[in-house]
């Protein structure tokens, strides 16, 4: 584990000018970053069964820190020197030569890159505003700044854009009422997980079976027998006992 950080950390300190070297030289380095990353947040998880000082173990934390905003910023770095997507659609290799089919465009790609890892680096790169507050976030909270955080981010506020265009755009539709009470139902579905814990004491079980019973309760006029009228001319509903 130890081999593993120190050897990313020295690197970094050896060429303090990495961002310029060219992408087939940051991929290598990517590939051991990504190996130190997952062992300074191993090492994180035990730190307090290693005896170590305060300071020590102050110090290990900022190593990872650092080592996880030098592995971003190298992420970061790939994405740009990436052809384009564009360029990829076109089928232009770039710097790998002329024009192509996707095909061949990816077999030309230095090894070490697949369309994951294409996409996830573009993302990082595109977006230094989610990669900054990883980082802030991370040092905040005593964590080390990683790219799936960055990537977290971006989706997350990616959504957000989604479902403010989606709504107002259903705003314009609805009547004001309507839309306040869509817009309620729509914030928790958002809220409410996928699925339940897979495993659940009998009284936690009971204490959300209420819970979910009486959301069903409330939502039970949409279940098609207590309803009068069609979709076209209006809908009367019967609002039950509350």
């Amino acid at each position: 584990m130890t081999d593993k950080t120190n050897v990313f950390a020295a690197l970094i300190k050896a060429q303090p000018h990495f961002m310029e070297r060219p992408l087939a030289d940051l991929l290598p380095m990517r590939f051991m970053g990504d190996a130190a990353i997952a062992a300074y947040r191993s090492m994180l998880t035990h730190l307090d069964d290693l005896g170590l000082s305060v300071e020590e173990k102050a110090s290990r934390l900022k190593d990872g820190q650092d080592a996880g905003k030098a592995l971003l910023m190298i992420e970061a770095r790939i994405g740009e020197l990436l052809p384009s997507s564009r360029d990829e659609e076109r089928g232009l290799a770039g710097v790998h030569g002329p024009r192509q089919g996707r095909g061949k465009f990816e077999r030309q790609l230095p090894e070490g890159l697949n369309r994951k890892g294409i996409e996830r680096a573009r993302a990082i790169a595109k977006h230094p505003e989610a990669v900054a507050e990883a980082i802030d976030e991370a040092i905040e909270n005593e964590d080390i700044p990683t790219k799936t955080a960055v990537l977290n981010k971006i989706a997350y506020k990616q959504e957000l854009a989604r479902v403010k265009g989606t709504r107002a755009k259903t705003q314009i539709e609805m009547a004001a009422d309507a839309y306040l009470y869509y817009s309620k139902l729509e914030d928790a579905l958002h809220l409410i997980p996928s699925a339940p814990p897979k495993e659940l004491k009998e009284k936690d079980f009971l204490q959300i079976k209420a819970v979910a019973l009486s959301i069903i309760h409330k939502l039970e006029v949409f279940n098609g027998t207590q309803s009068e009228g069609s979709a076209g001319s209006g809908r009367r509903l019967s609002q039950g006992k509350r």
